[in-house]
This record gives structure tokens, sequence and C-alpha cells, in this order.
């Protein structure tokens, strides 16, 4: 399997946070990060037709995205032979803020010795609690950084969750770590 796949997976998130994104000024609080519940083993994948719709995301997301409005309830759905997959955005036109959030299911998986080799490999407590790694470029983790439009890839066996910003507005306060919190909130919820 070709690592090369992720880079194409990081643009296209990139590429839908941006197009949402509205100017603005910051005026709002920084969000909080969800709060962890669920198992902390996720078993196996959703199938194509469990995977969660917006709102399911953004209850799992909590307040990184609370006050946002969703682009589309419905997402981006995607189908292939190697792999299906949801994607969401959601905006605030009062600051331009806007925030992303990308589910993947692959047949053939990414895996840390794939990420280690591309030099993106990060293993995190948070994501290891549930037998997985962050796959961030240059393996760099500093969970203070703001969030932008290349989030941290949160790889759980096949599926993989990754979250972006557009930087702006109220998306500009969220941090590394809250967005792994997050992702971690989602691989938690498909459960």
């Amino acid at each position: 399997m070709s690592v090369f796949r992720t880079s194409g997976r990081l643009g296209l998130l990139a590429v839908a946070v941006c197009a949402f994104a509205a100017c603005g000024k910051n005026e709002a609080d920084a969000p909080q990060p969800p709060t962890a519940s669920g198992p902390q083993l996720v078993s196996a994948p959703p199938p194509r037709d469990a995977l969660p719709d917006c709102p399911r995301l953004a209850s799992a997301l909590g307040g990184l995205v609370e006050g946002l409005e969703a682009v589309d309830d419905a997402g981006t759905r995607q189908d292939t032979p190697e792999s299906y997959g949801i994607s969401c955005a959601w905006r605030a036109p009062d600051d331009g803020a806007a925030i992303g959030a990308i589910v993947i299911v692959d047949n053939e998986p990414l895996t840390a010795h794939d990420m280690q080799r591309a030099g993106m490999y990060v293993e995190d407590p948070r994501v290891a609690a549930l037998g997985g790694f962050v796959a961030i470029p240059d393996a760099l983790l500093d969970g203070n950084a703001p969030l932008g439009p290349v989030g941290p890839q949160v790889i759980v066996g096949p599926v993989t969750v990754t979250l972006a910003s557009n930087g702006r507005g109220r998306a500009a306060e969220i941090t590394l770590d809250q967005a792994v919190d997050g992702a971690v909130a989602v691989h938690r919820s498909m459960r």
C-alpha cells in the first residue's frame, strides 16, 4: 500500500475546510474539547451504512463545533473499492471559522510502520488506549499548536479520523490536543 494516499486525504480535507471559510473577526472564546466517553477499545469498523452522519459527528466533537452551522447535515460520502468514508464541515458566518472532520475506513489501512517510514508517526497515550496512533507531518505533535488545514490523523485499525480548520475566528483557538481529543471521541462514538 502506498503511503502517498495520505497526502491526498489531507489535501481533500484542507480544500473542503477552506472552501467553506468566510472572512471575519475573532470574537469568540476557545471551544472546549469534548469529554471522553465510551469504550476504551474500538473493536470493528462501522459498515458503510452505519457511518455517522454530520449531526452524530458534531455530537461526538462537542464544543469544537458548538455554535457552528453544518454546511450539509448529510456530509459528503465516498465509497470506492479501497475505502469508504464521510467528510463534514461546519462554519460560522460571523467570524469566518470553519472546521472539518473526515472519517475513512480503509480496506488496506495505514500502519504504524507505514507512518514511521513516512516520518509521520506519533505515539499518543489517548490514542494508544484505543490501539492506535497519530499520523502528522514531520511527526511533530505540539499539543498547544493551533489546528490548521492539515490536522492530525488518528488511526485505529482501518479507521482514520482527521480534523482540520481554516484557522480563522474561533477555529484559530482550537489546538492539536483538542483535535486529537475530538478524533478519539469520534472513534469511541462509532462503537
